[in-house]
């Protein structure tokens, strides 16, 4: 009894020596399931840097015994505001994510609208804005994710 795919029907033979090879196979792909899970987690990770803010960086792989994780996070709040838009432009081309609103996101909050604002870039000069669209890069990038992992989990699991 070899090449056993957990992912299709099969049939064995009953007899002793069988039964004791395939509970040793069940054995052997339980003790593989650690780093196979640990490996999907990768995968689907490396996904979420594609396309994204420059900022985006890959959370480290934790597996405590029961469960594993990993992901990806930005901490830089200028691709924050790219994310999610700024001002009456960006309340124009509101983000997607409905949390942000639970979460108290608001566009426009200190009521500039159409006379827009002022605002030192940084170099001893200012700039002028009414704010800037929602880039949505972050949050497509998950949906992405979302979408390759049940392929990407199939795959792993049948190496």
């Amino acid at each position: 009894m070899s090449n056993i795919n957990l992912n299709t029907k099969f049939s064995m033979r009953l007899s002793l020596e069988d039964i004791e090879e395939f509970e040793q196979f069940l054995k052997t792909k339980r003790e593989q399931l650690p780093q196979v899970a640990e490996s999907i987690v990768a995968i689907v990770s490396e996904e979420g840097l594609k396309d994204n803010h420059k900022s985006v960086e890959l959370l480290p792989i934790v597996n405590n015994g029961e469960f594993v994780s990993g992901g990806i996070q930005t901490t830089d709040e200028i691709d924050t505001y790219k994310e999610f838009g700024t001002g009456i432009v960006g309340s124009e081309n509101p983000h997607v994510a409905e949390f942000l609103a639970e979460v108290g996101w608001k566009y426009d909050v200190n009521e500039h609208g159409e006379k827009g604002w002022i605002y030192p870039k940084g170099d001893g000069t200012y700039g002028w804005t009414k704010g800037i669209p929602s880039e949505q890069k972050f949050y497509e990038a998950i949906k992405r994710m979302e979408e390759i992992l049940p392929e990407v989990a199939r795959e792993e699991l049948s190496k």
